[in-house]
């Protein structure tokens, strides 16, 4: 199982489920937030997954350069290699929750994305979501 680490965050295939896991923590400069998304569509490209797990209750910020460059450029580019779903643990950080809700209304329905308060029943929808 490949594992990519930095202070910032922890990325990881899991084999089992054919899907990506992140976990994010604390403040996250731009390079970083990028790096580890790229980091991320390279495992699912790797692996020929599509679904995501990602821990983002302790994240602190996605600044608005990232956002931007999520919904513009990253999306897009992740969407045309098959990312299908992602599953997202909800941040404490309001302005982060707003920031999902952001996003969330920029992704069509090409990709499902759910918030969850708990990690189980993200798994859970994960495992149930078709792509």
């Amino acid at each position: 199982m490949a594992v990519l680490s930095k202070r910032a965050y922890n990325i990881q295939y899991d084999p089992a489920q054919n899907w990506v896991n992140m976990k994010w923590e604390g403040y996250i400069s731009s390079a970083e937030f990028r790096e580890g998304t790229e980091l991320m569509l390279n495992l699912l490209i790797k692996n020929n997954a599509n679904k995501v797990l990602a821990d983002i209750e302790h994240m602190l910020l996605i600044d608005k350069e990232d956002q931007e460059w999520l919904i513009s450029y990253f999306l897009p580019r992740a969407i045309r290699f098959g990312f299908r779903a992602i599953a997202l643990l909800k941040p404490i950080s309001t302005f982060n929750s707003n920031v999902i809700e952001s996003i969330s209304s920029h992704i069509n329905q090409e990709i499902s994305i759910k918030v969850f308060n708990n990690i189980e029943k993200a798994r859970d929808w994960l495992i149930e979501t078709e792509t």
